[in-house]
């Protein structure tokens, strides 16, 4: 795993171009730290 995260976005083309998409990613266990009192915070995300 790389020590740094690239900048980079690959991109490909699309096979399907008139179709219509939509993406849903779901995330049950995201964890991170409050940047105020560094305590862990806990969520679930829901993108689409």
């Amino acid at each position: 795993m790389p020590s740094q995260a690239s900048k980079q976005l690959e991109t490909f083309p699309n096979p399907n171009p008139d179709r219509d998409y939509e993406i849903k990613f779901d995330c049950p266990e995201f964890t991170c730290l409050c940047p105020k009192t560094g305590q862990p915070d806990f969520a679930t995300l829901h993108i689409s």
